[in-house]
């Protein structure tokens, strides 16, 4: 999950003078790119890549719904909008790349025939370790958290995301299509309105504002205390997968049908699905990596992180993010635009 912030990442020059190919330009997730994994692309093709930042999946769908014809060569996505977009016609048919046979087979299968899986991971709770020592195990605890918290919690706007906290605790599924469900989640969110300092995803948030101390708990991806971490170059954000089914997001990469630039496109997804790069990419952004020949070379303080990997998982259980209604889709965006207004009013 980032307001978009283009980064240049800089690119080395022959000395030879060869003639230097047009950039990468990269769609995706902040902070989801080794910089040293981009750097050594650069300095064996003498290539620029460049990256775009999204802040939501929503945000992201919103443009390319406007914007058909997008100035981005590889466009990350989540599953569904990689099978979605894809089978209308936005993406390269990308099945025939021969290092996906280092991913599981059910990430494959996830992200399609015109994507290729990139991280996949949990959905929880990123918390201030030098100010909390009993983070909320449960998703009811973190919406209605200790008195101390209260006006300090950070949320997630996103369609299926802004509704999780409040539809796991009443333990009703995160992807429900029953209307009264989403009502009776909208009744929570609304109750524990007082509790959210922003909606804004915690990534954006800390970037984007000057006093970074008004959260002390977020709604976050797995990964993201890291991320947090580094930025703020201080080892005081926590995760926690709250108790039950987690929830899974897959990330998936793919290639714009109307880039100009695919050879070099897809020889870089190549590049980014060998099992030495898959192995360093994943351990700078602390995210769970789909390719099982990655996995054999990775340090054991990577494997056993059980924020990467919950135990849930690793027995077989959680939800990937699978698609919604259109009816459920126009229903959950009034509900949030809803909240959104009565935060604001509130606040």
């Amino acid at each position: 999950m980032r307001a978009s912030f283009p980064v240049a990442i800089c690119c080395l020059f022959s000395a030879f003078g060869r003639a230097e190919p047009p950039p990468i330009n990269i769609y995706m997730w902040e902070d989801s790119l080794s910089p040293h994994v981009a750097h050594k692309w650069q300095t064996l093709n003498n290539q620029e890549i460049k990256i775009s930042n999204f802040d939501n999946d929503d945000e992201r769908n919103l443009l390319m719904m406007n914007s058909p014809q997008l100035p981005f060569d590889i466009i990350v996505l989540d599953n569904i909008s990689a099978k979605l977009y894809g089978d209308l016609g936005a993406f390269d048919d990308l099945s025939t790349l021969q290092n996906t046979q280092n991913n599981a087979p059910k990430w494959n299968q996830a992200c399609g025939r015109y994507a290729i899986p990139y991280f996949w991971g949990n959905v929880g709770i990123t918390y201030r370790k030098d100010r909390i020592s009993n983070p909320p195990q449960t998703w009811a605890e973190f919406l209605s958290p200790a008195p101390e918290l209260r006006g300090h919690v950070g949320m997630i706007t996103d369609t299926v995301e802004t509704l999780l906290p409040a539809l796991s605790s009443l333990g009703l599924s995160p992807i429900t299509d029953n209307a009264n469900d989403l009502h009776q989640a909208y009744s929570t969110m609304q109750a524990a309105l007082p509790n959210i300092a922003s909606f804004e995803y915690i990534l954006s948030y800390v970037r984007s504002h000057a006093d970074v101390e008004d959260i002390s708990i977020a709604m976050a991806y797995s990964g993201d205390n890291y991320a947090l971490n580094r930025y703020m170059d201080k080892p005081i954000w926590g995760y926690v997968v709250p108790k039950g089914e987690p929830y899974i997001w897959v990330d998936c990469m793919a290639i714009n049908k109307h880039s100009k630039n695919k050879q070099q496109a897809k020889a870089l997804l190549e590049y980014l699905s060998t099992p030495q790069v898959a192995a360093e990419n994943a351990q700078y952004v602390r995210a769970a990596t789909p390719n099982l020949s990655a996995l054999k070379l990775m340090p054991d303080w990577y494997l056993n992180d059980s924020t990467l990997f919950p135990e849930q998982i690793l027995t077989g259980h959680g939800l990937i993010d699978t698609g919604l209604s259109a009816n459920n889709i126009n229903l959950r965006a009034k509900i949030i635009h809803k909240l959104l207004k009565d935060h604001e009013t509130q606040h």
